[in-house]
């Protein structure tokens, strides 16, 4: 079986080539949504409206007219088989997303060069888009970070701690214009003010530590619903995204208990490897190389190190660190050795042996056992007891505040029905008239568009709190009043891809609750759901509105 980190380094080489192509055409926006755990797949058609985020694209590409494009980024969407959908494990389905939506956006870039880009991602693929953010700013894609007119994360597992709806912009209720237009639309969205989720993302640390989102703050929307796990988990707890992270880099497949337990063995060798390495030449002095002088002054603690070593990402050490931590170490045990020696191989101890062997060879055990047990004492001193004992006490009360989340019933109250707040964004509050998250993230696609375009918008939309009307009143013509939208035949996912609202990857029970239909105020107009041709079953059960 293939090791996590030869999988990784071959990430979405197949999915690249076998995935369908994405749409044609030069639109003023093209946008691209990678969907939650399960609701995709490698051979999903990206022009299909279906899945979660579907919620926010389909009214929005209706109500664009022309303006925009969409298209669904297919990948694996797996967490290695613990829940529906795809196999692979998580940080290979994430990297083989990020380099198609890398890809793609390459291709549309070469042949559109006036197109400006949006993501929008909802749980796994809300760490997607982040990465991809990342390498935008960082001059790792084919665009500038003046060409992405917005992004858009609901349960992002690379939120930052503590962060604000636009990260970086704390207060801020508007999204910033697109670089280039004069923002007359997108000002009329408008959020409602709320506390912000205290924690962050439960992504590898270098993920939610990453700043490069500020280069377009204004233009991040992340929400997170507290109590969300993915996007809201605790601010001290690096245990609890250790977990995450080896789970991420296993495959989990009840089927086959005993590959499942290769790839964790394989996920933790890396990891105590990564991580004994700094902790020997960093934490542990020797001032005089024998282990009388040892003292464990972490500068970090083990959990911290763990969760960082635990990435796939964090690099080997270096052969010059690891020569060097056993070289630390050899050095104290020769001296050891030496203490040994000085103790066991005296004059009399050799005398006393050689006379006991000639009679009695067992009583050679008794004198070597004392002669040993007084070099130990020698080794270690009552001083060097203590000290050690002390320090380590000092690093477990170290370990137990740096993980004190963990230990908090208020922090595990909050986590009580944690799926159900993951999968809250099409039902909770996010606007002034009680428009939850995917309708906000729907309007701000369309009136960037209309930005992009050119076209100013006469009126307040759903978001904001001008007319009060809930929908964008000025997309369907001057004075022509409430007006339906087209119909629509909503496609399910192909066989491949789950059609179940998406549950925490990490959890082995994949039943999850369905989200409600959309409530919509009186006075709007509601996106009319058509039945498939195969009748109501084809429906993913949130758009057909069937319990689970």
């Amino acid at each position: 079986m293939a090791t996590a980190v030869i999988a990784l380094a071959n990430v979405g080489v197949g999915n690249v080539s076998a995935a369908p192509a994405q749409p044609g055409g030069c639109p003023g926006l093209m946008v691209y949504a990678v969907q939650g755990t399960g609701q995709s797949s490698p051979d999903a058609d990206p022009s299909k409206d279906a899945g979660f985020l579907s919620q926010v694209l389909h009214p929005a590409i209706t109500a664009a007219r022309g303006d925009m494009d969409r298209a669904y980024v297919p990948y694996d969407a797996g967490f290695g088989g613990a829940v529906a959908g795809g196999k692979v494990p998580y940080e290979q389905s994430v990297q083989g997303a990020v380099a198609k939506t890398l890809s793609w956006i390459k291709d549309k870039a070469a042949a559109c060069p006036a197109t400006k880009f949006g993501l929008v991602g909802y749980s796994q693929g809300a760490h997607v888009t982040r990465i991809v953010l990342n390498d935008i700013v960082g001059g790792k894609a084919a665009i500038g970070a003046d060409k992405l007119a917005l992004l858009a994360n609901l349960g992002d597992p690379g939120r930052p701690e503590g962060a604000s709806l636009f990260p970086g912009k704390p207060g801020q209720t508007s999204p910033d214009p697109v670089p280039g237009t004069s923002g007359a639309n997108v000002s009329k969205v408008v959020a409602v003010s709320t506390t912000n989720a205290p924690g962050g993302g439960i992504a590898p640390v270098g993920d939610v530590e990453d700043t490069s989102y500020q280069a377009i703050a204004g233009r991040y929307l992340s929400a997170c619903t507290p109590g969300d796990l993915a996007c809201d988990a605790p601010a001290n707890a690096p245990l609890a995204r250790l977990v995450t992270n080896i789970a991420g880099q296993s495959e989990l497949n009840p089927d086959d208990p005993i590959g499942s337990l290769s790839t964790i063995a394989e996920a933790l060798a890396l990891t105590a490897v990564k991580t004994a390495v700094p902790v020997v030449n960093e934490d542990v002095q020797a001032p005089e190389n024998n282990l009388e002088s040892v003292s464990y002054q972490p500068r970090q603690t083990l959990s911290e190190r763990l969760a960082v070593a635990s990435d796939p990402r964090t690099p080997l050490p270096s052969v010059q660190d690891a020569l060097s931590a056993v070289i630390k170490v050899g050095t104290i045990g020769f001296n050891a050795v030496k203490t040994v020696v000085q103790t066991v191989a005296t004059p009399s101890t050799i005398a006393a042996i050689a006379t006991a062997g000639a009679a009695n060879p067992l009583a050679i055990v008794g004198i070597l056992g004392a002669k040993l047990g007084q070099a130990a004492v020698t080794l270690v001193p009552p001083a060097t007891q203590e000290r050690l004992v002390s320090e380590a006490f000092t690093a477990f009360k170290s370990e137990f505040q740096a993980n004190s989340d963990l230990f908090k019933v208020s922090s595990l109250l909050k986590y009580w029905d944690a799926a159900k707040q993951h999968t809250s964004y099409s039902q909770v509050s996010a606007t002034p008239t009680g428009q939850p998250p995917t309708k906000l993230i729907g309007d701000w696609i369309v009136a960037a568009a209309r930005d992009i375009a050119g076209k100013d918008g006469g009126s307040s939309n759903s978001s904001g709190s001008g007319s009060g009307s809930d929908d964008f009143s000025w997309l369907f013509g001057e004075g022509s009043g409430s007006s339906t939208l087209p119909s629509l035949t909503t496609t399910s996912l192909p066989p491949s891809a789950a059609t179940s609202e998406p549950a925490y990857p990490w959890e082995l029970d994949t039943s999850s609750p369905s989200a409600p239909a959309e409530t919509v105020p009186s006075g709007s107009s509601p996106v009319p759901q058509s039945t498939p041709p195969g009748g109501a079953s084809g429906l993913p059960p949130f758009l057909s509105g069937a319990s689970q």
